[in-house]
């Protein structure tokens, strides 16, 4: 299966709704410049779609152990994937920090925080 790679370190923003008809998402930059969003609210609703499920918050997987990201976009899916170091660039805002797995984990609680979910894979 093809996919969008994005790597954690392109979220620039996560977008979580809170004022009326805000839709919920990520903002990434690509190689660039150019922002991109991946909107919430398609997602879950691709995945119902593709999986028979009434689920309504679902908006991809996650996988723990290979620290991926999967998100049901419009056509071609997007992955979010999480590079074993952390390098900082003076000239670029980075929203997820830390050790891998700590980016990983507070990218999965900010999209809670959205009330949106990710499937578990591992």
């Amino acid at each position: 299966m093809d996919f969008i790679i994005v790597e954690d370190t392109d979220i620039v923003a996560i977008n979580r709704g809170k004022k009326e008809n805000e839709s919920c998402g990520i903002v990434y930059c690509d190689k660039y410049g150019q922002l991109h969003s991946i909107d919430f609210e398609a997602c879950s609703s691709n995945f119902n779609s593709e999986h028979n499920r009434a689920s309504n918050f679902c908006v991809g997987e996650r996988k723990i152990d290979e620290f991926y990201f999967v998100f049901y976009t419009s056509g071609i899916r997007t992955k979010v994937v999480f590079k074993k170091h952390y390098v900082t660039n003076l000239f670029r805002y980075h929203l997820l920090k830390g050790e891998k797995k700590e980016r990983f984990h507070s990218l999965q609680k900010l999209i809670c925080e959205t009330k949106y979910i990710t499937y578990d894979l591992s």
